[in-house]
């Protein structure tokens, strides 16, 4: 009885190559082996079959009965499997002209805009598609696959992703140029008790950050001005609705005359951005790039941050 299992891919290609050519030796070419080789794959398949495949004479080699047929059914096993590899390639192909992020709003306007730019110098011809979403969010699609990277804050990572830390930013205070606190130098948090604050929505990332560094401290809840995104924050400040308390990567490209930035104090909170990945799942050659450039950046994002920092809190 002819076993499955002691039938190989090889064996066959080799099969159907001499039936092409009623030939060992013009088979050895196609296949590019040697005739010793050749003629080990047909009897490991003759053995596995349990009946000869081919008749072999001094002058030719013609196919046995068992042979022709099974040579149409070889053909079309080789056939479709040959299909089957092109549709794979296909479809990883289009993959990897493709990249998807998820990233929380207030990296999008600084920090994602650089790194995509030395991306796209790399590789011009990817499709880049980039889906706006809180830390949860961007963790939910990142866990999820539907996209390759979420470029996020630091929190506790779920199981089966990990952090690419980037760089650490300070949470820094603003408040309109004529307020009060304009006239400090660096501010302590008690500081902020008596004016309205305006911070973003409970359970998103930034606001968790800033309550678990400021358990000691009792917020007035009732002085809290509550928003989706702190984006919306500093346009709240400049028309004098409250202070803000908002990332660095946050606050506008150059500092506005409208804004006093200030340091806070006791204590000094910050932030890590970076990327969000899951750990088990292999990149594919578009993404294994991306990330490469991302961390290739790491260090000048980090000297970047000092630097805008200093040019804020210098004016």
């Amino acid at each position: 009885m002819a076993s499955l299992n002691a039938i190989d891919l090889e064996g066959l290609r080799g099969f159907v190559a001499v039936a092409r050519h009623a030939s060992f030796q013009l088979a050895t070419g196609e296949l590019n082996i040697s005739a010793p080789a050749l003629t080990r794959r047909i009897q490991r398949l003759e053995t596995a079959i349990g009946a000869p495949l081919f008749e072999r004479t001094t002058r030719r080699v013609q196919l046995t009965p068992i042979g022709e047929l099974l040579l149409p059914r070889a053909r079309g096993i080789l056939d479709d499997l040959e299909q089957a590899l092109s549709a794979i390639d296909d479809r990883l192909a289009s993959r990897s002209g493709q990249l998807s992020l998820a990233c929380i709003p207030t990296a999008t306007r600084l920090l994602l805009p650089h790194i995509l730019r030395s991306f796209h110098e790399q590789r011009p011809q990817t499709r880049i598609r980039i889906v706006e979403a809180n830390v949860a969010g961007v963790m939910s699609a990142v866990l999820d696959g539907s996209v390759d990277f979420g470029v996020t804050l630091q929190t506790r990572t779920a199981e089966g992703l990990a952090f690419d830390a980037l760089l650490t930013e300070p949470f820094l205070l603003a408040c309109p140029a004529d307020h009060p606190l304009a006239e400090r130098g660096p501010v302590s948090w008690n500081d902020l008790k008596p004016y309205r604050l305006i911070v973003s929505e409970p359970g998103s990332g930034n606001r968790a950050v800033l309550e678990q560094a400021l358990r000691k401290w009792r917020w007035q809840r009732d002085h809290l001005v509550e928003i989706d995104h702190l984006t919306s924050a500093l346009g709240l400040v400049e028309a004098g609705l409250g202070i803000s308390v908002v990332p660095l990567s946050a606050l506008p490209d150059s500092p506005d005359a409208r804004l006093a930035i200030r340091a806070l104090t006791g204590p000094e909170v910050r932030r890590t951005l970076g990327l969000l990945r899951r750990r088990a799942i292999p990149l594919g050659p578009v993404a294994q790039q991306f990330r490469r450039t991302v961390r290739q950046l790491a260090p000048v994002l980090e000297t970047q941050t000092r630097e805008r920092g200093a040019r804020f809190l210098t004016v």
